[in-house]
């Protein structure tokens, strides 16, 4: 049956929560380089000195936990919320 009013919720939604999620990708971009740093700096100075140890320690950077995982998580969860609340 058609919807009893003329607004287009999901269009409404993807509205509000785009500058959420623009901002979010930059944090994200962020983070990322912030975390790769380590290793690329480590990656240099092995190929510099012949040195493993390095490399290794920045290796050891990439196995920390994601910094932005829980924020990446509330956003798709408001994506999804959205997406349900625009089904009314």
């Amino acid at each position: 049956s058609p919807p009893r009013h003329s607004l287009d919720r999901a269009s409404e939604i993807r509205q509000f929560l785009s500058p959420v999620e623009k901002q979010c990708h930059l944090k994200n971009e962020k983070a990322a380089l912030q975390q790769l740093l380590p290793a690329y700096l480590g990656y240099t100075i092995s190929l510099v000195t012949g040195n493993p140890l390095p490399l290794l320690v920045g290796a050891a950077s990439l196995m920390g936990k994601d910094p932005m995982q829980e924020e990446n998580a509330n956003v798709h969860g408001f994506r999804g919320m959205g997406r349900r609340v625009a089904d009314v």
